[in-house]
């Protein structure tokens, strides 16, 4: 399977360094462990290159790193949640495979305490700005756990960019390209889940000590949680309140990506979602070939309007 996107040229700088682009307030800052892009005085985006730990009592098995968190509304709120106490292997923005087959054995990077695989920061492979934009670009290792053995199976390099605004909205992209470490094959059986994924706020985990703490879904085909779970959908909002204040984050499936309008998985109770194209059957990643996919970020600090957020649907695919 070849399946390819469009690229965008940026300018390479070496790591450490604050990259700027010509609206003076967009940055982005790496240090040993993490990756930010700000706006003027606020944070929109952590990409975590260390290790990050949840609390004391928690397995080590959930300890990760590689993957998106916090997201930031405009008003200060966070978006995305992180070692929830109901699902603590799932981590703000990451894409994981879940049920999938390597040299025979099971593998599933999403499910960390199954042990039978994770997904790990690599390196850094630069830090870039243009004209209205700043970004980064990654290397992110799908590594199986077998037996006693520990094999990275896919190489996977996230080019993450953000674009400037006038604070009343945030906006990134992330286009992911994976391909084998090996030889072999990594084959995706049918299954309800796992892709490029999204773990909304912890403020909307129902517990015994929450129990309002929820969301709510609204999909470009008008669907809600109830109707929403497993339709082809363009883009997809989780929204609620957060610190008594609206929050939503809106992520745009790009119409070039395999199997689009993928399908998405949409929980019923859980604050998240991830578009699954292995929904609609098995498929795989072959000796030479690359999967490429591309998904746009819109986060917010008010309530969601399907006709603005139709406008910035037509605006990424332009």
């Amino acid at each position: 399977m070849r399946h390819l996107i469009r690229y965008v040229s940026l300018i390479a700088f070496s790591a450490g360094i604050t990259a700027l682009s010509s609206s003076p307030s967009l940055q982005v800052n790496e240090t040993s462990d993490a990756i930010t892009i700000t706006h003027g005085k606020q944070t929109i985006l952590r990409y975590n290159k260390g290790i990050q730990k949840g609390w004391d009592a928690i397995d080590p098995i959930y300890h990760r790193s590689g993957y998106i968190h916090p997201v930031f509304t405009p008003s200060g709120q966070i978006a995305t949640g992180d070692f929830s106490v109901d699902h603590p292997h799932q981590r703000g923005i990451f894409m994981a495979g879940t049920r999938t087959r390597f040299r025979g054995e099971t593998v599933d990077f999403w499910n960390l305490h199954r042990k039978l695989g994770r997904t790990e920061h690599a390196r850094t492979v630069s830090i870039g700005s243009s004209n209205d934009s700043v970004s980064f670009t990654v290397a992110i290792n799908h590594v199986a756990l077998t037996g006693n053995a520990v094999t990275v199976v896919v190489n996977e390099i996230w080019e993450v960019e953000a674009y400037a605004t006038e604070h009343a909205y945030f906006v990134f992209d992330i286009r992911s390209s994976q391909s084998l470490a090996t030889e072999d094959p990594l084959e995706f059986e049918e299954y309800h889940y796992g892709g490029m994924a999204l773990r909304g706020s912890n403020d909307w985990t129902p517990i015994d000590e929450n129990p309002d703490g929820t969301c709510a879904f609204l999909t470009s085909n008008g669907h809600h949680r109830e109707d929403g779970n497993h339709t082809h959908t363009r883009w997809v909002c989780m929204n609620g309140v957060v610190d008594g204040i609206a929050a939503n984050i809106t992520v745009m499936c790009h119409p070039g990506n395999f199997r689009a309008p993928q399908a998405v998985r949409i929980h019923p109770k859980m604050p998240y979602f991830t578009y699954a194209p292995m929904f609609d059957g098995a498929f795989s990643i072959q000796p030479g070939e690359t999967y490429n996919s591309e998904y746009r970020y819109l986060v917010s600090s008010s309530n969601p309007d399907p006709k603005w957020i139709e406008s910035q649907w037509q605006a990424f695919i332009d």
